[in-house]
């Protein structure tokens, strides 16, 4: 599974919802166009004190228990365990001395599973047959008949054996696996005496396997550690720090800082572990490329299992902000008082000193252009959003009637004479919106499941050329694969 990948989808899915962005600027509109004052041009505006940048944001932290059903996994194992071991040349008899030789095969039945903290036992039950010769030797060639015996062949059962395996399993920072498998026990349930000439046959076929699975540890050991990732990893850097698109809501670039796995658990039929990605996602319309790409991190065990704590950069130039209010509210009609009115354009721009203006065009029963301008004030901790300098003339006078029919339902306040947006109210009332994004399907036989825990705006800021928003998402977030990819 591309967990790197897989990662970066859930957070794209988490911010992608265009709701809060889509909404602030709605409510920026309706803050806007629903002053008070009915004059051609407001008063003189009051003095806005607002800081000339933002803080730095702290990296994000994304912990995602990965819940996988274990039986299509087992049906994997099952392929790569051989179903069978059998002495050299089978069935041929295998000599080992002049007065003697063998032939057997053990044969295994299905295993059992488990595995704690990276460590992965097997418990495998099987069958074995094994058949013997004598004969009498001189000067190192044989002088009388083969005298046979066997233990498992024609109608006699074959005699059962128990194995348990292990195999620690060990992910390294270069991304590569490392596992040490080993055999624990090899134990005889039935023994195999061949009464006609007295030999108990039950611990050389012992030996026999026992060297044969440990043949088949070390090639399996080698395998492993010889997987080269190289290729996969340097397409996954290259997406990494890509600007990936996000339809018409921008560029999202990950920015990972840090990777790291869980150890790897087996619980009721399902294989559970903990992935972890540390990073600085950013939001922004811009959609150039940085053409130096850096490696990944290196892989670490550091796990924290807090969910997830996303602090989002989002930097739209105004053009972009314009287009997608455009998208949203272009060509839309109301009616006022029984006459139409529809949105023809909207434009919004920085003008200096961290103040925006927004110019509406409407047509319809009645045609104007209102121009509005003012600095917006996020309070993170009361979590409002006020223009205190509001100013605006009106070449129209049905726009403040239009504002206030379509944002009267909309989440607004008066704060000492004054309009604000209550964010709080805002994000609470898009929260299952945003948590149906965390409670979907990724791909056939893989689903999210989460919920939102607190979500708020932590910085804004009104550039001359960009409009500059934090926000910060504290949530729970786990991924259950029921089946291999499709």
């Amino acid at each position: 599974m591309d967990n790197n990948s897989s990662k970066k989808t859930i957070i794209t899915d988490l911010i992608t919802s265009p709701s809060p962005i889509v909404c602030l600027l709605l409510f920026l509109v309706s803050s806007l166009c629903s002053c008070h004052s009915t004059k051609k041009l407001s008063a003189p505006p009051v003095s806005v004190l607002v800081p000339d940048t933002l803080p730095p944001l702290p990296a994000s932290e994304i912990d995602i228990p990965l819940k996988v059903a274990g039986r299509p996994l087992m049906l994997i194992a099952d392929t790569i365990v051989p179903k069978e071991f059998t002495s050299e040349g089978w069935p041929s008899y295998l000599q080992t001395s002049c007065e003697f030789r063998y032939k057997y095969r053990f044969v295994r039945s299905g295993f059992n599973i488990s595995c704690t903290n990276n460590k992965i036992s097997l418990q495998i039950g099987g069958s074995y047959q094994v058949a013997g010769s004598r004969c009498l030797c001189a000067l190192g060639k044989p002088v009388s008949p083969w005298i046979s015996g066997n233990c498992g062949f024609g109608s006699e059962p074959m005699r059962k054996v128990d194995i348990n395996l292990s195999s620690q399993l060990t992910l390294l920072p270069n991304y590569k696996i490392r596992t040490t498998t080993r055999l624990d026990q090899l134990k005889a349930q039935d023994k195999c005496i061949m009464s006609m000439f007295s030999m108990d046959m039950t611990q050389m076929i012992l030996d026999s396997i026992h060297s044969s699975i440990n043949s088949f540890c070390l090639t399996l050991d080698q395998t492993l550690a010889g997987l080269d990732f190289t290729g996969y990893l340097h397409h996954s850097a290259i997406k990494a720090w890509q600007r990936m698109p996000l339809g018409p809501y921008g560029y999202l670039v990950t920015n990972p800082l840090a990777i790291r796995v869980g150890p790897l658990n087996y619980v009721q039929d399902t294989f559970r572990i903990n992935i972890g990605l540390t990073c600085k996602p950013q939001l922004t319309s811009e959609s150039d490329v940085s053409s130096v790409i850096p490696p990944l991190p290196p892989l670490s065990s550091n796990i924290k299992d807090n969910g997830l704590s996303l602090y989002l950069g989002a930097n739209y130039d105004y053009p972009f902000l314009s287009k997608l209010l455009n998208d949203s509210l272009k060509g839309r009609s109301f009616q006022v008082k029984g006459r139409t009115v529809i949105i023809r354009n909207l434009i919004l721009k920085g003008i200096g000193h961290h103040q925006v203006e927004l110019t509406v065009d409407f047509a319809g029963s009645r045609k104007g252009e209102v121009r509005l301008w003012g600095t917006p004030v996020l309070d993170p901790v009361k979590q409002t959003l006020t223009i205190p300098d509001i100013r605006y003339t009106l070449d129209g006078d049905m726009m403040i009637v239009i504002a206030r029919t379509f944002f009267k339902r909309k989440i607004r306040k008066n704060l000492q004479g004054g309009s604000y947006i209550d964010l709080a109210a805002l994000l609470k009332a898009n929260q299952p919106m945003l948590d149906a994004q965390l409670n979907r399907t990724l791909a056939p036989n893989l689903y999210t499941h989460g919920n939102i825990k607190e979500l708020k705006m932590v910085g804004l800021l009104a550039g001359d050329k960009t409009l500059q928003a934090q926000l910060f998402v504290k949530a729970d977030l786990s991924v259950t694969s029921t089946g291999l990819p499709k």
